[in-house]
C-alpha cells in the first residue's frame, strides 16, 4: 500500500476546522484559531497560561495536544489527549485526533473504534461514514470501505467535494477504477475537480492509467441554457501553460482587479480558468488559438455582457502588445 501520505481528510483531523474570530479576551478560542491557521507555538503561548491556572481543563488540554502534534512532539500530543479524553470524553474532536494517531501507527481497528465514539457524540456528522471508510481502505478492507462510502455519498448525492474525497481516498488506496468512477461523478457536478486531481498526490499513481488520462484530457462540460457566450480566435500558437495568450488572459484579469480561481487547468490543447466569466483557450489549429468566454445564465442582462466582453478582449490585447514589445 501506498503511504506516502495519509488521504486529506485524515490529515485534517489534527487539523480542526476554521471557526468563527475569537471573541475579545478569550485566551482559549485564540488558541483554537491559531491552531486553525497552523501557527501551534502561538496556540501553545496562548493556552500554557491556562493550564497553568487549571491543570484539569480538558479543552485546552486537547489544544496544547494539537499543538505538539503538528510539531512533532508526539509523545506528549499523546499525554495530553489521553488526559483531555479522561476529563472530558465527550470532546469529539479528541476521538479524531486519537484514530488519526493510531492510523499513523497502523492501528485501524483502534482508529475505528476511536471514529465509533466520534460518532456517538454526533450521528449527524456528514464525515462519520467518510472517516470510517477511509480507514477501513487504509487497513485493506474494500467491502466494508465501500459500504461506509455508500452511507456516506447517499447524504451527500448532489456535492461534488463529497465524491471528490471517496475518488480520492480509492486513489490512495491503489484502486484506480472506483477512484476514476467517483471522480468523474465528481467532474460533472463540478467541472474544477478535474483541476485538483492533476495536483493531488493521492492521484499519482494513476499518471499511466488511460481512463485517468481520457477524464484529465475531456473537456465535457456543456453551458447551461441562457449563458451568454463570446469567442475570439488569435493568431498564436498553442504552447501549453507557455502560450502567449493565456498569459495575456492572466495579465489581463490581475490587472484589471477581477477575482478569479486559484486554478488554472491546463491540458494538451486547451486551458481553463475561472473568474466572473468561464474562460477557455483552445488550440484551433497549429497557428491558432480561440478563446472562448462563458457567462452565467442571468449574470450579465442586456448589454452587460458585450460590455464586459469587450473590456476582456481589449485588455488581453493590450497585454498581448506588452508582451510583444519585451520580446523586441
Amino acid at each position: 500500500m501506498n503511504h506516502r501520505a495519509l488521504p486529506a481528510l485524515l490529515l485534517a483531523f489534527l487539523a480542526p476546522a476554521a471557526r468563527a474570530q475569537p471573541a475579545a479576551g478569550d485566551p482559549l478560542a485564540a488558541a483554537q484559531a491559531a491552531l486553525d491557521r497552523g501557527q501551534a507555538e502561538e496556540a501553545l503561548a496562548q493556552v500554557e497560561p491556562l493550564l497553568k491556572r487549571d491543570s484539569k481543563n480538558a479543552r485546552a488540554l486537547l489544544v496544547r495536544s494539537t499543538a505538539r502534534c503538528m510539531e512533532g512532539d508526539v509523545k506528549r500530543c499523546r499525554a495530553d489527549l489521553d488526559r483531555a479524553l479522561a476529563l472530558d470524553p465527550t470532546l469529539r474532536q479528541g476521538w479524531l485526533n486519537r484514530s488519526a494517531l493510531a492510523i499513523a501507527d497502523k492501528k485501524y481497528d483502534d482508529a475505528l473504534a476511536a471514529l465509533a465514539e466520534a460518532e456517538k457524540l454526533d450521528p449527524q456528522a456528514p464525515d462519520n461514514a467518510l472517516n470510517q471508510g477511509a480507514v477501513q481502505l487504509l487497513a485493506g478492507r474494500l467491502e466494508p470501505a465501500t459500504a461506509q462510502f455508500r452511507r456516506y455519498l447517499e447524504r451527500n448525492l448532489g456535492a461534488s467535494d463529497a465524491w471528490y474525497l471517496v475518488a480520492s481516498n480509492y486513489a490512495f488506496s491503489g484502486y484506480a477504477a472506483l477512484a476514476v468512477q467517483h471522480l468523474d461523478r465528481a467532474v460533472a457536478l463540478d467541472e474544477r475537480q478535474r483541476s485538483r486531481a492533476r495536483a493531488d498526490a493521492n492521484f499519482a499513481d494513476l499518471a499511466g492509467n488511460p481512463a485517468f488520462q481520457r477524464l484529465l484530457s475531456t473537456d465535457s462540460w456543456q453551458a447551461p441554457a441562457g449563458s451568454t457566450t463570446a469567442t475570439r480566435v488569435y493568431d498564436i500558437r498553442w504552447e501549453g501553460s507557455a502560450t502567449p495568450l493565456l498569459v495575456a488572459v492572466l495579465n489581463a484579469l490581475q490587472v484589471s482587479g477581477t477575482p478569479m480561481g486559484s486554478r488554472v487547468e491546463v491540458a494538451t490543447d486547451w486551458a481553463l480558468l475561472w473568474a466572473d466569466v468561464r474562460i477557455k483557450l483552445v488550440k484551433a489549429s497549429e497557428t491558432q488559438t480561440r478563446l472562448e468566454l462563458t457567462g452565467a445564465p442571468g449574470k450579465f442582462p442586456g448589454p452587460a455582457w458585450e460590455k464586459r466582453t469587450q473590456e476582456l478582449f481589449s485588455t488581453v490585447e493590450l497585454e498581448l502588445l506588452k508582451l510583444e514589445r519585451r520580446k523586441g
